[in-house]
Order: structure tokens, then C-alpha cells, then sequence
């Protein structure tokens, strides 16, 4: 990976009890501040799918606000909370975005918040509670 380059990878997995179990897939490359990933596959994959994670290559182990708005697209599109990593160099950050509990005048927008995960190799297993 080039210091000035972001990766993208997309998150495969289910739910079994309070956890989420996935498996990172490197997807593409692209400038910081922006990749393109396969929207296809994505649309064809979207049962399997939990989230995605991407590098940050200025070194910010939080969403961006490009972030926050792709990921609340994302979670509107296929109708279920998603996982967002964000990846700085060996250390990984595990966010997820799903639809407020709460609704104003029948909208409920996209809410985020951080969660506990163990990481194995590609490996994950994240704490939803």
C-alpha cells in the first residue's frame, strides 16, 4: 500500500446472537479521499454483506464526513445497519451506522457509533452490544 494511495476492502459476514462475524476482502485502490469499489458486486452480494473498511491515509482513526455520508447512503440502500472500518497503518477503528430508533416526523436519520471487535488475520468479530 502507497502512503498516499486508500484501500478499500468489503466485509462479508453475518450476525449470530449479539456479534457480527466477517471477513475482510480487498476490493480496490484509489486517491486519498477517494475509492471506487465494484457497485455490482456489492448489489448482487448485499445479504452477505456487513460493511466495509478503508484506509485513511492521513492517519485519522475516525470517519470522515465523506464517510458519514456514504455510509448513511449505503445503510438507507440496503435497508440494514453496516460496519465502516477505517484502517491507519496496523491499527483498524470498527464503526456502525444503522437508522435511529428515534424518528422526526416519520424520518429516522443514520446514526454512528464505535464498537469492541477482535481481529484475526482477515477475521473479525464484532461486538454489537
Amino acid at each position: 500500500m502507497a502512503i498516499f494511495k486508500e484501500d478499500c476492502w468489503i466485509i462479508y459476514g453475518h450476525k449470530w446472537g449479539k456479534n457480527l462475524y466477517g471477513v475482510l476482502r480487498y476490493e480496490s485502490e484509489g486517491e486519498p479521499s477517494s475509492v471506487n469499489f465494484d457497485w455490482e458486486k456489492v448489489s448482487k452480494n448485499a445479504k452477505n454483506i456487513i460493511g466495509f473498511c478503508h484506509t485513511h491515509p492521513g492517519g485519522y482513526l475516525s470517519p470522515s464526513p465523506i464517510d458519514d455520508i456514504t455510509m448513511a447512503g449505503w445503510v438507507k440502500a440496503l435497508g440494514k445497519p453496516l460496519i465502516c472500518g477505517i484502517k491507519v497503518r496496523n491499527e483498524i477503528r470498527i464503526y456502525v451506522y444503522e437508522r435511529s430508533r428515534e424518528s422526526v416526523k416519520g424520518y429516522r436519520k443514520v446514526v454512528m457509533r464505535q464498537l469492541s471487535f477482535k481481529k484475526i488475520g482477515h477475521f473479525l468479530k464484532i461486538e454489537m452490544e
